[in-house]
C-alpha cells in the first residue's frame, strides 16, 4: 500500500476516535439532546451583544456638578420630592460605582466570549549563542575545549591567583572550559493559529455564567436605586416633620407670648401675682428651647437630604425650600391589600432576581466543572521562516505545520470531582440566599402594609384629640381671663394642645414613611420617580 493510502487510513482512524470521544462526552454532558447543544452554543456566542461596555458613561463628570446643574434647572425655589428622587438618582455616586460594576460585568461576557474564537499569534525569536556544550555544538568546526579554570585552593579558600588567571578569558565563556566556542546565531519569524474545537462545553456554560452574572449586576443596579429612593423619602419627610416641629414651637412661643403679655396687665390690675408672670415667662423660654432644636433637626435633615443627592459639600442652598406636608390624599388613607403588594414584590423586587441570576450562574458553574471530565479538542496551524546565520530569510528558509490535539486527563488525583463538589456547595449557598431573600421581601411586605395601616389609624385619632384639645385650651383661656379657671389648668390645656399636635404631625409623617417602606419592599418606585408623589393605595 502506498504511504499516500496509509496516510488516508490514519487521518480516518484518528478522526473516527475524535468523534466517537465527542459523542461519549456529550452523553456526559448535562443537555439532554442535540438541539439542546446547538441552542445552548448558538445562544453563548451571541448573548450580550446588544450590551456592549460603554466607555463613556464610564467617564461622566463629578457628581456634585451634575447634581448642581440639575437643581439649578429647577422651576422656582422649591424642591418637591420627586424632583429630589430624580436629583439623587442621576448624580449618586453610589449609582456612578453600581452603573461601574455593571460595565465590568460586561466586560467579563465579552471575555467569556472570546474564547470561541482562534488565537492568532506573531512571534519572533533571535538568538545568540556564545558558549555550548561539545556534545549540543550544531558547527562542525570547533575549537578544542580548555582546561577548566579552578577557583579554589586545597584549602577551600578563594584563589586570588586563579581569579586573576582567568580574567584574560574571552568573554561568555569563549576558550572556556571544556567547551565549544564558536558563536552561531539563529532566528525564527512565525504565525501561528490556535483553536479549540470542544472542550466538554466548558466555554458556553462559562460564557452563559457572565451573562447571568451580567443580569445580577443590572439587578444590583436597579436595587441601589430602590434603596437610595427609600433613603431620600426618609431624609425628605424627617425635614418636613422638623418643619411641623419649628410651626408648632412658633405657635407655642407665640402663645406663651401672648399670655406672658395678658398676665402683666392682669398683675397691674392686681388680679394676677408676679408667680403667674413668671410662669408664661419659663414657658416662651421652653418654646423657643424647642423651636432652636426643631431648627437644629431641619438643618441636619437638610445635610442628609444634600449627600444623598450628591450635592457639593452636602449643603442644600438656603434659597432652595422643600415642599410643604401636604393633607393626606384618599388613597393613602386606604388600607393596602397585602395580597397585591407582595405579588408587585415577587414581580419587581432587583435584589430577589439579583440573587435569582446568581444561583443560575451557579448551576452554569456545575455545569463547567463537569466539562472538565470531558476531552479537548485543538486545531493549530503555523506559517514562517527558521534560519541559522541571519535574519534575512530565503524562500527554503519557509516552513508551515499544521496540527490537531486531543487532551484528555484520565486521572488527576479527584480534584475535577472537587471543583464538582465546590460548585455544587456555592450552588446550594446561592439557593438558600435566594430563598431568605424572599422570605425577608414577604416580611417586609407584611410589616410595612401594618405600619401603613397602624399611622392611618392613628391620624385619624390624634386628629380628633387635635381638635378636642384645641376647643378645650380656648374655653379654659376664657375663664382663665376671666378669672374662673387656674393657671395650672391653663398650663395643662396648652401642653394637651401642643402635644396632641406633635402627635398628629409624628403620625402623618409615620405614614408617609410606611408608604414608602411598602414601595420599597414592593420595588414600585419606578412610577414615582417620574412626579411628586407616587399611588399610596393598595
Amino acid at each position: 500500500m502506498s504511504r499516500e493510502g496509509e496516510r488516508t487510513r490514519v487521518y480516518l482512524a484518528l478522526r473516527g476516535v475524535v468523534c466517537a470521544l465527542v459523542v461519549v462526552s456529550a452523553c456526559r454532558a448535562p443537555m439532554p439532546s442535540y438541539e439542546a447543544i446547538r441552542d445552548r452554543y448558538t445562544h453563548a456566542r451571541t448573548v450580550g451583544r446588544e450590551d456592549r461596555p460603554s466607555l463613556d458613561s464610564l467617564n461622566v463628570a463629578s457628581a456634585s456638578d451634575t447634581a448642581t446643574e440639575l437643581l439649578e434647572s429647577l422651576d422656582g425655589h422649591v424642591l418637591g420630592l420627586g424632583a429630589a428622587r430624580r436629583l439623587a438618582v442621576a448624580s449618586s455616586p453610589d449609582v456612578h460605582a453600581a452603573r461601574a460594576r455593571l460595565e465590568a460585568a460586561r466586560a467579563r461576557i465579552m471575555e467569556a466570549q472570546a474564547r470561541f474564537a482562534p488565537t492568532v499569534q506573531f512571534t519572533h525569536n533571535s538568538a545568540r549563542t556564545f558558549h555550548t556544550p561539545a556534545s549540543a555544538n550544531r558547527l562542525n568546526t570547533l575549537l578544542q575545549p580548555t582546561r577548566p579554570v579552578s577557583l579554589t585552593n586545597n584549602s577551600n579558600n578563594l584563589a586570588v591567583t586563579a581569579i586573576l588567571n582567568a580574567l584574560p578569558l574571552s568573554f561568555f565563556g569563549v576558550g572556556g572550559p571544556e567547551a565549544n566556542t564558536s558563536p552561531f546565531g539563529e532566528h525564527s519569524t512565525a504565525l501561528t493559529v490556535t483553536w479549540t474545537l470542544f472542550d466538554g462545553f466548558v466555554r458556553e456554560a462559562q460564557t452563559l455564567a457572565a451573562k447571568r452574572l451580567g443580569e445580577a449586576a443590572k439587578h444590583a443596579l436597579a436595587d441601589v436605586d430602590r434603596l437610595l429612593v427609600r433613603a431620600v423619602d426618609t431624609a425628605y419627610y424627617q425635614v418636613q416633620l422638623a418643619a411641623e416641629q419649628v410651626r408648632i414651637a412658633e405657635a407655642d412661643e407665640t402663645f406663651s407670648r401672648d399670655q406672658f403679655e395678658e398676665t402683666k396687665q392682669l398683675q397691674a390690675a392686681g388680679r394676677a401675682a408676679q408667680v403667674d408672670v413668671d410662669n408664661f415667662r419659663v414657658r416662651m423660654l421652653a418654646a423657643q428651647t424647642n423651636l432652636a432644636a426643631a431648627i437644629g433637626a431641619r438643618e441636619t435633615g437638610r445635610v442628609v437630604l444634600a449627600e444623598l443627592m450628591g450635592l457639593s459639600q452636602a449643603s442644600l442652598p438656603e434659597t432652595v425650600a422643600l415642599s410643604p406636608l401636604e393633607a393626606e390624599s384618599p388613597a393613602e388613607m386606604t388600607a393596602p391589600r397585602v395580597s397585591d403588594w407582595l405579588e408587585r414584590a415577587a414581580a419587581n423586587r432587583p435584589d430577589v432576581a439579583q440573587l435569582r441570576s446568581v444561583s443560575q450562574s451557579e448551576d452554569e458553574n456545575v455545569r463547567a466543572a463537569r466539562g472538565l471530565f470531558s476531552p479537548i479538542v485543538i486545531v493549530s496551524g503555523s506559517w514562517g521562516f527558521d534560519r541559522a546565520s541571519t535574519v534575512r530569510y530565503r524562500g527554503d528558509d519557509q516552513s508551515s505545520a499544521g496540527a490537531i490535539e486531543l487532551r484528555w486527563d484520565l486521572y488527576t488525583g479527584g480534584s475535577r470531582r472537587a471543583r464538582v463538589l465546590l460548585a455544587q456547595a456555592h450552588r446550594a449557598e446561592a439557593r438558600a440566599n435566594l430563598e431568605r431573600r424572599r422570605l425577608t421581601t414577604a416580611s417586609e411586605v407584611r410589616s410595612s402594609a401594618i405600619a401603613v395601616a397602624d399611622a392611618q389609624k392613628q391620624i385619624r385619632l390624634q386628629r380628633e384629640s387635635l381638635t378636642t384639645a384645641r376647643e378645650n385650651r380656648r374655653i379654659i383661656q376664657v375663664g382663665y381671663l376671666a378669672g374662673k379657671e387656674t393657671l395650672t389648668r391653663l398650663n395643662e390645656a396648652q401642653r394637651d394642645f401642643i402635644e396632641a399636635d406633635a402627635n398628629l404631625a409624628r403620625a402623618r409623617i409615620r405614614l408617609r414613611r410606611a408608604w414608602s417602606d411598602l414601595r420599597a419592599a414592593s420595588a414600585t418606585y419606578t412610577d414615582s420617580l417620574t412626579g411628586e408623589t407616587s399611588d399610596g393605595g393598595g
